[in-house]
């Protein structure tokens, strides 16, 4: 079975970085395939990459690794965390949060194997190329997190949840707006499981066009529909709805059903 490593960061494309991590593991796992998740996280954003590790885990085959190597905090051990399915190499950071609300974490090492470490005698501080890039590249040859690293208690494993939409005084919903994707859509904190709501409101503007797909509709046209994730999301047709609404991460919607 061909080994595949998914890697997830907030390096950007206009740099290096992601070029060295693949050298690094083919390097040390020539077979193994690389896939990139996306390099496009924002930059020292946790929670912005767990949203992008979340939204695609699943679409990868049983005894894929995610490398996820959006780092913040130099303080957060590297770690080794194994699922029913899948490993997760990455600092102990949260990024694997979302995740695993789906797809339970079973074990959690502590990565100690320093001999397979990169460059241990030259000034600099790129962890992920020197050290979760390599560990990440063995684990797919060994497919055993317990020759990289010593087992911790599964508490020690740092988690949170994202806030869920709360019930307001005039009967509707207060949600939020997780993530802005590429088009401009507002992804919100809201899932389908109550359906489409008759009317949202965003910074003053309210939207009672609401479907699922995108038929019928004209340009610049706003209306909420269901993300592929399954999160409620404010689109315009062929535009921008976060330029449209000047909303961004964080804008607060109001519900209606």
């Amino acid at each position: 079975m061909t080994s595949l490593i998914a890697v997830l960061s907030d390096f950007g494309l206009k740099d290096h970085y992601v070029g060295t991590i693949h050298g690094v593991i083919h390097q040390v796992a020539p077979e193994t395939k690389v896939v990139d998740i996306t390099h496009s996280v924002r930059p020292f954003d946790v929670v912005d990459g767990a949203l992008k590790l979340k939204w695609s885990y699943r679409y990868f085959p049983p005894g894929t690794i995610f490398l996820c190597l959006v780092d913040p905090d130099p303080s957060a051990i590297p770690v080794i965390v194994t699922t029913e399915n899948y490993f997760l190499v990455c600092p102990n950071n949260g990024i694997g949060s979302l995740m695993f609300e789906e797809e339970p974490p079973e074990a959690l090492h502590r990565i100690t194997a320093e001999h397979y470490f990169l460059n241990k005698k030259r000034t600099g501080n790129f962890r992920s190329r020197d050290q979760l890039a390599p560990i990440a590249a063995e684990l797919s040859r060994l497919q055993m997190a317990s020759h990289l690293g010593d087992p911790i208690d599964l508490k020690h494993l740092k988690r949170f949840k994202l806030p869920q939409p709360q019930p307001s005084a005039d009967g509707g919903y207060e949600a939020i707006v997780l993530d802005v994707d590429s088009f401009g859509n507002l992804i919100l904190n809201a899932t389908d499981e109550l359906g489409l709501p008759r009317v949202a409101e965003v910074n003053g503007v309210k939207i009672t066009k609401t479907q699922k797909d995108f038929s019928g509709l004209n340009r610049g046209e706003l209306f909420v529909s269901i993300n592929p994730e399954g999160h409620l999301q404010v689109v315009a047709y062929m535009a921008n709805a976060a330029k449209l609404l000047k909303a961004a991460r964080g804008t607060k919607v109001k519900l209606y059903y």
